[in-house]
């Protein structure tokens, strides 16, 4: 897959198959939609292309840090496992934003001369976002493109959506959170010396730096596993303060299971995939290894049970 800063400049991906969106987690919801792109330029022999852009739109309005579910690296290997042939990543600034549907079309269309667009239902762009399907619709004949709207995929909750995903980590929800992405959400960080607790009460943890830009899930005790060069690992991931050591401010610790090795310095990727209880404060550390050791059977069977249903 090609990734790209600008539009094209050259005839490569004139007559592309094209999708447009933030796409933040990449969710089923954006499969099905990336996934029929796909399928139809491969049918009619031409290139699939993406149109994203960085930084997220409410950045740009609310002048404040905006969590992702997905940082670019995650987005980019889901794109490319999909089979996409081109990302764009534009820049999203205040000029772009103020640009009219009309606009925006055309300069999509001077360098790319779409053949087709292919989008969910719910999808909106342009200044105010007054462009929708129907506009898209409208504008066939004109710009020569053909439009395909992707129905929006369902949940008991309502339609899978970036959203609906935020409010399932907020509430520690992972595994329904799971289900909308279709793969365990994940942490993403470096880890760094701690203070050694962990390992004089038998439970050594990774202490992780979290990658600034992921939005992580409420505080809690998890289930998961920590992937390394070498393999993926079940581990009990603390997500929160440490009230036993009278320490109030948030971290991410993963306790690897039967691990032994230096990680220091190394980028590790976390899947979530049960909370298993909140964060809670013990009278002595003798009291918190006797929960670890409850945790971490539950954690076991948690994760064996995966590994059967894989």
């Amino acid at each position: 897959m090609e990734v790209i800063k600008e539009l094209p400049s050259t005839d490569e991906y004139r007559h592309s198959i094209i999708t447009i969106g933030f796409y933040d987690g990449v969710h089923r919801g954006h499969q099905k939609v990336i996934g029929e792109m796909v399928k139809q330029a491969r049918a009619k022999g031409v290139k699939s292309c993406v149109i994203t852009f960085t930084p997220h739109p409410c950045e740009i309005f609310s002048h404040k840090p905006f969590p992702l579910l997905t940082t670019w690296e995650e987005k980019r290997e889901i794109f490319q496992k999909l089979g996409v042939d081109l990302t764009i990543v534009l820049p999203f600034t205040r000029k772009l934003a103020s640009l009219s549907p009309l606009s925006f079309i055309e300069m999509l269309n001077k360098h790319l001369q779409m053949d087709q667009i292919i989008v969910g239902e719910d999808f909106v762009f342009g200044k105010e976002r007054r462009g929708d399907t129907s506009w898209l619709k409208k504008q066939e004949n004109r710009f020569g493109y053909k439009l395909k709207v992707i129905p929006l995929l369902k949940t008991e909750k309502g339609k899978v959506s970036s959203s609906l995903i935020r409010d399932y980590l907020k509430k520690g929800k992972v595994r329904e959170a799971a289900k909308c992405l279709g793969r365990p959400p994940t942490i993403l960080g470096k880890v760094v010396r701690g203070k050694g607790r962990g390992r004089l009460i038998g439970y050594p943890t990774a202490n992780l730096k979290p990658h600034p830009c992921k939005l992580l899930p409420c505080s809690g005790v998890y289930a998961g596993r920590v992937t390394l060069e070498d393999g993926s690992y079940d581990s009990i991931i603390n997500v929160g303060s440490s009230p036993t050591f009278g320490e109030s401010f948030s971290r991410v610790e993963a306790h690897i299971i039967n691990f032994e090795g230096d990680l220091y310095d190394r980028e590790v990727r976390i899947e979530l995939m049960e909370r298993i209880r909140e964060i809670r404060k013990f009278s002595s550390p003798t009291l918190l290894t006797k929960r670890l050791e409850k945790d971490k059977q539950i954690a076991e069977k948690i994760l064996s049970g995966r590994k059967n249903d894989a």
